[in-house]
């Protein structure tokens, strides 16, 4: 227990060797995406790469936020896609570097973060020693169930705030600070395209704070920390909330019909026992791949696991509940009346959502604090009950070994996963077209490097491809065209968010641009018209020079109160500090002489 293990001080000190401890670590268990740089990640990995590179030539040829990705399915949104990392502050501090650079660092900042909060939770809320701390805090860090976004999803490492959103929350009941706090937390998920992590994890905090509704007093307190939460979440959160709902109320995802149910024990132990590295081998009587499912401890992490809960169930019975109903949850579509059923069937944004198993990732959590308690308590239970320290010591000595070993079993296994995590092909350097435009017999078949060709496939990688029968042209030829000899376009140059075009129209007339449409296209002259998919444009008569740009619906409203949000909370939160600055200092006071 941590006892007489006083914290150490000054705080910065502390915290920068948390920091520095974690990024060792991860520099260890993360070796594979080191050494094979600048390989790129594979599959799911490999799209969000693509996102990267789409964002920073945007940035860096034209000058404009990414706000269109031209790239992917004839055009699609990327400032209010649901799952675009490119929004993310973190993003723009890895400007100046590559993209390889960007999702290194993307991965370690996630990572780093995840074990920050961690020790601070177990630390500092529970009380638990260095020992148990640092095996709690490399079990949750680098276990295998986090694979799932080590060069793959790299949208769902978000999930690595939970901990220190855990700590933060259960301080937000006293402290109006780290109600604020929590907020932001969460609003950098939205940020972060956590479309996955935020509603889970928002799900993890509510259940953890049922278990603290005991009095009506103290769930008026709570009330008024969820109430600050909520409104700094989405006043700072509110650019892209606002933008992704709007796409979300305009369009139905189309997925697979999800009947995953985990109701069997097999599938059970092959997610906690199985020691596999194989992502895309099949789970029996399962609906997706083992990477879905796979969150590997091994039976020595099970033991520690068993004695946590055996000897801390009446101190921990909220975390027991926490994690129980996590399982509650995973359980999927075991009955019409199931959780998971009722969430997907009834409540947005569970009804676009899939793979109930995800909430592993969230139980993942309470399974490492408890192999940390097992090393504390354990051993404070033998000095209570037979009286004998040295006894007591060498059990502690013997279970804080047993975690080293799971903890790095399971982190092992990680490693083993990463092997092939980034080994898809880097980045070529190829000729840039002065246009853009789809197709070319130089186009590369690297989705990632054609937004450093400037011209584009008209396939469909990504999730959010409701244009894909939008009739466009390929060549490096003009990129508006008439409908009819009502008019001739004359010029037309474009950006990734922007079309300029010189037209002559002899008679209301429309012209096509070669787009897909969406909701968020503006034109200065003329309607902007959805013409079967494709971008299309009324003209009234005359000779007109026409801008057209791609704005988020809703953004400019959301902007504004973000910027508000944001600027009022730091305010908020450096308000003491601000008001010593300003307060003017009194002279000392001299006593009079006798």
């Amino acid at each position: 227990m941590r006892g007489s293990e006083a914290t150490l001080r000054p705080r910065g000190l502390r915290f920068a060797l948390i920091l520095a401890l974690a990024s060792v670590i991860f520099f260890v268990v993360w070796w594979p995406m080191f050494r094979n740089y600048p390989g790129t990640p594979i599959e799911d990995g490999h799209y969000f790469f693509h996102q990267v590179e789409v964002s920073k030539v945007a940035l860096w040829r034209f000058h404009e936020l990414p706000l269109w990705n031209p790239f992917d399915c004839r055009g699609i949104p990327m400032w209010d896609h649901p799952e675009n990392i490119t929004a993310s502050p973190l993003f723009y501090l890895t400007l100046p570097f590559s993209a390889g650079v960007t999702i290194i660092v993307w991965n370690m900042a996630h990572a780093v973060v995840g074990f920050f909060g961690m020790w601070l939770l177990c630390r500092d809320d529970l009380k638990l020693s260095r020992a148990a701390t640092f095996v709690a805090a490399v079990a949750w860090t680098f276990g295998t169930v986090h694979n799932q976004y080590a060069g793959e999803h790299e949208a769902f490492i978000s999930f690595y705030h939970a901990p220190l959103l855990l700590f933060a929350w259960r301080r937000a009941e006293t402290s109006w600070n780290w109600a604020v706090g929590t907020g932001l937390l969460l609003a950098l998920m939205v940020y972060d395209g956590a479309t996955y992590p935020l509603p889970l994890t928002v799900v993890f905090l509510g259940i953890e704070t049922l278990t603290r509704l005991r009095t009506p007093r103290r769930a008026l307190r709570l009330a008024c920390a969820a109430a600050v939460v909520g409104l700094v979440s989405f006043s700072v959160g509110a650019s892209r909330i606002l933008t992704i709902q709007d796409q979300f109320s305009s369009h139905n995802r189309v997925m697979e019909d999800d009947w995953d149910h985990l109701a069997r024990i097999k599938t059970w132990a092959d997610m906690y026992l199985l020691r596999s590295p194989h992502w895309r081998s099949r789970v029996a009587d399962q609906q997706y791949v083992l990477g879905e499912y796979h969150a590997y401890i091994g039976f020595l992490g099970l033991a520690l696991l068993v004695l946590g809960v055996a000897s801390t169930l009446f101190e921990t019975w909220w975390l027991l509940f926490t994690a129980l109903v996590l399982v509650v949850l995973m359980l999927g579509h075991f009955s019409s009346y199931a959780p998971w059923t009722l969430l997907h069937t009834h409540v947005p944004p569970f009804k676009a959502m899939r793979v109930p198993a995800r909430f592993r990732l969230l139980l993942a959590l309470p399974i490492a604090l408890y192999m940390g308690y097992a090393i504390d308590r354990v051993p404070a239970a033998f000095r209570r009950w037979l009286g004998k320290p040295g006894l007591a010591d060498a059990v502690r000595v013997a279970l804080l070994g047993i975690g080293m070993v799971a903890a790095g079993d399971s982190a092992g296994l990680f490693t083993e996963i990463l092997e092939y995590r980034f080994t898809d092909p880097a980045p070529v350097q190829t000729a840039s077209s002065t246009r853009f435009y789809y197709g070319g017999s130089d186009l590369s078949p690297d989705v990632a490097n054609q937004p450093r060709q400037n011209h584009a496939w008209l396939g469909c990688r990504g999730s959010w491809a409701y244009n894909a029968d939008a009739q466009l042209w390929q060549g490096d030829v003009p990129q508006a065209r008439a409908v009819d000899d009502g008019a001739t376009v004359e010029v037309a140059n474009r950006t990734h968010n922007t079309f300029t075009v010189d037209v002559n129209v002899t008679r209301p007339s429309r012209i096509h641009l070669n787009s897909a449409h969406e909701r968020g296209w503006q034109s200065t002259m003329g309607t902007v018209v959805d013409d079967k998919h494709v971008l299309a444009l009324d003209l009234p008569v005359g000779h007109h020079r026409v801008s057209l740009r791609y704005w988020p619906r809703r953004l400019t409203i959301g902007l504004w109160i973000s910027a508000l949000g944001f600027v009022a909370s730091v305010a908020f939160l450096v308000r003491q500090r601000a008001a010593a600055l300003w307060r003017p200092k009194r002279e000392p006071r001299v006593m009079p002489s006798r």
